[in-house]
């Protein structure tokens, strides 16, 4: 397997369609996390076979011809992402979007607006740092 970005530092990558989102977590997130941004599913997918993550925040809206959900269904296929901790962020906050998510293959699911503590000790729990 692909060792991470930094050897001190665990790697976060944002999936993430949204600019403004995109800014938003990654101010949250760059002072303790090595952080990489994906704006599209074919994006991600490059990026997670290139370098190792500790981590997926995983937008399931995504514009283009793949959402998170489906990209999530695709990486579970393969060996190396299996256990792989994906966060599935949405703005959807209905119960049946949660289930969708869990079903798609997401560890967990955190609605937006994704609060810094709330991300951090998710984080913390789905990597056991």
């Amino acid at each position: 397997m692909k060792e991470p970005l930094s050897s001190k530092r665990m790697a976060v990558l944002i999936v993430e369609d949204d600019p403004h989102s995109q800014l938003y977590f990654r101010k949250l997130l760059s002072g303790m996390y090595d952080t990489s941004v994906a704006a599209s599913a074919r994006e991600a997918w490059d990026l997670l076979h290139k370098e190792a993550f500790n981590l997926v925040l995983m937008d399931i809206s995504l514009k283009g011809d793949e959402d998170g959900l489906s990209l999530t269904r695709r990486l579970r296929t393969e060996e190396t992402f299996k256990n792989l901790p994906i966060v599935a962020v949405t703005a959807y906050a209905f119960p049946d979007d949660r289930r969708r998510a869990l079903e798609a293959g997401c560890t967990d699911y955190l609605s937006k607006p994704v609060s810094s503590n709330d991300l951090n000790l998710k984080i913390a729990e789905l990597t056991k740092k």
